[in-house]
C-alpha cells in the first residue's frame, strides 16, 4: 500500500506475478505431458525425430525417480508420493521465508523446483508414475528422458546454487571488501 493506504497496482503486480507463472508452468508442463500421452494411446505413438540423431519426441512412463531410480516397484509409488508431498510443503515453506528478503533469485529458483515437483506429483496422482517425452543424444550417450516439470527442477536447483555461491549474504564467492569482509547489499 502507499503512504495514503491504497493498494497500488505495482504492488498487486508483484505478489500476483509469482502465481501467475507458477500456474503457467504447471499448466504447460501439464498440457505437454498429457499430448504425449494422448499421441502414445491413440497410435500408439512413441518416436518422433526433431533434429536427428539429438533431439527426439519420445514417449515413455517412468514409474521411478530420476534415471528411472527404484522403477517396476510397487512400493516406491507410494514411497515417492509421500516424498514428495513433504518436499512440496518444506519448499513453500522455505519459498514464504525467502519472500522476507529481497533475493529475487532464489525465490524464482524455489518457484521453479516447488513447480516441478507438483507437476510430477499430479501425474503420480493421477497415473502412478510419470510420463516423459524429451530425449537428447550426445554422441553415443542418450541423456534419460525427461519432461518439462523435470526441467524445471534442475534449472531451480541450478539458480538456487548459484543464489548460494554468488548472491546470498554469507556466498562462498560473494562481493568483498579487500579486507575480506562482505559488502553489503
Amino acid at each position: 500500500t502507499g503512504t495514503d493506504g491504497r493498494i497500488r497496482f505495482s504492488d498487486v503486480f508483484k505478489r500476483l506475478l509469482p502465481l501467475f507463472v507458477f500456474i503457467l508452468l504447471i499448466t504447460v508442463d501439464q498440457l505437454t505431458k498429457s499430448y504425449f500421452k494422448y499421441l502414445h494411446d491413440q497410435s500408439p505413438w512413441t518416436h518422433t525425430d526433431v533434429i536427428s540423431g539429438f533431439f527426439s519426441f519420445v514417449y515413455t512412463f517412468n514409474t521411478g525417480a530420476a534415471w528411472s531410480f527404484l522403477s517396476g516397484k510397487e512400493w516406491a509409488q507410494t514411497f515417492f508420493k509421500v516424498l514428495t508431498a513433504v518436499a512440496i510443503v518444506v519448499f513453500y515453506i522455505y519459498y514464504i521465508f525467502a519472500c522476507k528478503k529481497n533475493y529475487a533469485l532464489l525465490r524464482t529458483a524455489l518457484l521453479l523446483i516447488i513447480a516441478g515437483t507438483l507437476g510430477n506429483f499430479i501425474d503420480r496422482l493421477a497415473y502412478n508414475g510419470v510420463v516423459d517425452f524429451l530425449s537428447f543424444t550426445f554422441g553415443s550417450y542418450g541423456f534419460p528422458i525427461f519432461n518439462l516439470a523435470d526441467a524445471f527442477m534442475c534449472i531451480g536447483v541450478a539458480l538456487l546454487l548459484i543464489h548460494y555461491l554468488f548472491f546470498d549474504n554469507n556466498a562462498l564467492f560473494g562481493k568483498r571488501k579487500k579486507d575480506g569482509t562482505k559488502i553489503s547489499d
